[in-house]
């Protein structure tokens, strides 16, 4: 009997150890949170900062250097704490990770975390100029999960729903519009709403009177994944969609605009629609916008690989026999509103989108709309192509 009192002491006491080792170091995560700033932005620069008392070597690995940290290295201070200040950027929504002893590792005081595909990188808003576009607006709208049934797929699929400032699910008088928008490969319903910053896009230019309130549709365009792979979801590869190429989205049409419109009081016809997306995800736009005349006002093809393949390697863009008729009888199909073309300017699709461009003017397609910005295949290119598009439907 003692001897088992003694050993529930002995568990007690190391039980209180722990519990009291695990409040210090909660206490010291807090009270560091509370003395260490990171990032910081002044007229100065960025300063960051990170406590690695124990650490070697710290660096920077920032988006607006190409990711690589070669002369980004900490300098570590009598408390532990490495710090470095970088020339301030031009305004734009920046990511970062730090490398410590050669692993890379997010800043943990910093909130602001985004996902691209499996990678993690914290962010950093530098403000101005069109990047004002990418804060907190004071009228937000609301960003939605949602779980629809996919007949085409025989599957239940997530998809994101912006809705925007005032938006009353009770007010059925009123009807907005819906932009449809789609990811690039690599991606997943998750990309548009964190890397594109599109809810305060939408907020910002809504609020100014920019933008004709809408409300935005992000569904996942990988047709094995029920949702992101974040959830832990094994993909389903026996799917109609995958077994017939990324070409063949039938299911926006088949089964999500169906359920958006029993769902959300949305105008439910052609002028209350339109389709965009990036890279893999404006290939898709392409092919449901151009097949699909009579349902959509608007598409937009931001950098897609399917008509700028020609310099990335693939066979010539040949519009004709992706969609007969296109070129051959193009009063069957110019019966957009708007068409928007764009690319980055150090991105290689960029003369495949052009001369797709000049296509479509030589054959009298109305509402085309050429727009390139500088960066490569990335988001500081997409954002603002959504920023553009936005401002140009549903008028």
């Amino acid at each position: 009997m003692r001897t088992m009192i003694k050993k529930a002491a002995m568990l007690l006491a190391v039980g209180t150890m722990a519990c009291a080792s695990i409040f210090a170091q909660e206490m010291h995560s807090l009270s560091f949170r509370r003395t260490v700033k990171s990032p910081e932005i002044t007229e100065q620069g960025i300063t960051f900062r990170f406590n690695a008392p124990k650490a070697r070597k710290v660096q920077v690995s920032a988006s607006w250097l190409g990711y690589n940290p070669a002369g980004t290295e900490m300098t570590q201070g009598q408390d532990g704490v490495w710090s470095i200040t970088l020339p301030l950027p031009a305004p734009e929504l920046y990511t970062y990770n730090f490398v410590v002893d050669g692993v890379t590792m997010l800043d943990p005081v910093n909130v602001m975390v985004q996902r691209d595909g499996a990678r993690y990188m914290n962010a950093v808003l530098v403000e101005g100029d069109y990047a004002d576009n990418y804060k907190e607006s004071d009228k937000p709208g609301n960003l939605e999960q949602v779980w629809y049934h996919s007949a085409e797929n025989d599957m239940t699929r997530r998809l994101y729903v912006y809705t925007p400032h005032g938006y009353n699910p009770k007010n059925t008088k009123v009807k907005y519009p819906v932009l449809y928008l789609l990811h690039g490969g690599g991606g997943d319903e998750d990309a548009w709403s964190t890397l594109g910053r599109t809810c305060q896009i939408l907020d910002n230019l809504i609020a100014a009177g920019k933008a004709t309130p809408m409300l935005v549709v992000m569904p996942n365009g990988n047709p094995s994944q029920y949702a992101a792979q974040t959830l832990g979801i094994p993909e389903n590869k026996n799917t109609k969609q995958y077994s017939s190429g990324f070409d063949n989205y039938s299911s926006l049409t088949a089964d999500i605009i169906p359920f958006i419109e029993s769902r959300y009081n949305v105008i439910a016809n052609k002028k209350g629609r339109a389709v965009a997306g990036l890279s893999m995800g404006g290939g898709q736009s392409f092919y449901i916008g151009f097949r699909n005349v009579d349902k959509f006002s608007a598409v937009g093809v931001f950098a897609s690989g399917l008509i700028g393949s020609t310099a990335i390697g693939g066979e010539p863009f040949d519009a004709e026999k992706q969609i007969p008729g296109m070129l051959s009888q193009p009063e069957k199909f110019n019966k957009f509103d708007v068409i928007y073309l764009s690319s980055g300017e150090q991105d290689n699709r960029i003369n495949g989108m052009k001369e797709f461009k000049s296509i479509l003017d030589s054959k009298g397609y109305k509402g085309v709309v050429w727009e390139q910005w500088p960066g490569g295949h990335e988001w500081k290119v997409w954002r603002r192509d959504l920023t553009s598009f936005a401002q140009r439907i549903f008028k």
